[in-house]
């Protein structure tokens, strides 16, 4: 089977398993009568349906779907968290669905989850060449990534509740994290400043100019804040306790947790990303190998040292292909 992530994919029913997961935790199906929707999987009618996706672990809905006419295939994980399609008939999948569904029903079916376990459930996206360099060595950065990354990063925000960055990221790359290129929701805006650095010109950033922007900042920066703090009804400041200049990740997400926040999308930078991988706070890793090979310059991910091969983190690995490039979806082994 096809694993390419293709721009034809099905985004309208995935959207839509995001608002019915959202509201409830019953099973849905994804059913394809000349285009693909989603329904919740109880009020299923197998009438013209050409092919069917099951997200669905009721053993009488499987079975009657199993009996149904046409190419059923199920939906499930497996013992690490990963997605795997099963399709009994003889008819696969439509590696459009196929693909589409190993990316984003982990990220959306884990929101679920996580939200029942009363903690917010965090996608990091990391985007680097062959040999694992986010940057040259002077910053420059755009575009290791193609095209198609920068759709599906679009996607993620839209699926996540909260799109999160670091300081550093949020000044040199400005950027406005919301949805553009796919339609869908905006997602809040929240930036991590344990040192406060966003307090100097927050106006001039365009992630602050419209509402729905958050930013944990660092107790050292309380008194910094005056501009931004004036027009609450754009940017909400937190200021968090601090160590040295750092945030730990674990207060970050017990902060958004009071914020209702049940799902974030941690697009850097990298220093970001590290801190929480380190602490243990990201459920899925997304990693984008773009074709491309630099020879030095800035590292994806900087963890603490470790003396032997066996203490590294270890991950349990999907992949699909981003036309050419390679998309990893990593859960971390516990």
């Amino acid at each position: 089977m096809s694993c390419n992530l293709s721009p034809s994919l099905p985004w309208p029913a995935l959207l839509r398993a995001r608002q019915l997961l959202a509201a409830s935790d019953v099973g849905i199906a994804f059913v394809k009568r000349r285009e693909w929707q989603c329904q919740v999987s109880s009020d299923l009618s197998w009438q013209d349906a050409e092919q069917v996706l099951m997200v669905d672990e009721d053993p009488e809905r499987r079975a009657q779907a199993a009996r149904a006419r046409g190419a059923v295939s199920f939906y499930q994980t497996d013992l690490h968290g990963l997605p795997r399609i099963e399709s009994p008939s003889d008819a696969e999948l439509e590696s459009s669905m196929a693909s589409a569904a190993r990316v984003y029903l982990p990220v959306m079916l884990g929101t679920v989850k996580a939200k029942a376990q009363g903690r917010s459930f965090v996608v990091g996206h990391l985007t680097q060449t062959l040999d694992g360099r986010i940057a040259c060595e002077n910053g420059q950065s755009q575009w290791i990534g193609n095209q198609e990354d920068l759709h599906h990063s679009h996607r993620m925000r839209a699926l996540l509740e909260g799109v999160m960055v670091g300081a550093t990221t949020a000044i040199y790359d400005d950027p406005q994290l919301n949805v553009r290129h796919v339609t869908g929701p905006n997602p809040r805006r929240i930036v991590v400043s344990g040192r406060g650095r966003l307090s100097h010109s927050p106006s001039s950033l365009k992630l602050m100019q419209h509402p729905g922007c958050e930013v944990l900042a660092g107790d050292g920066s309380r008194g910094d804040w005056t501009e931004a703090e004036s027009d609450a009804a754009k940017v909400v400041v937190h200021h968090m306790e601090s160590d040295n200049g750092r945030i730990k990740p674990q207060d970050v997400l017990a902060k958004l947790r009071q914020r209702d926040l049940d799902s974030v999308y941690l697009e850097g930078g990298a220093g970001t990303l590290s801190s929480f991988l380190e602490a243990g706070c990201i459920d899925l890793l997304q990693v984008h190998i773009a074709a491309l090979v630099l020879g030095s310059g800035l590292p994806g991910l900087t963890l603490p040292a470790v003396d032997h091969v066996d203490k590294g983190l270890k991950l349990h690995i999907d992949h699909v292909m981003l036309d050419g490039h390679v998309l990893l979806t990593c859960v971390p082994h516990t």
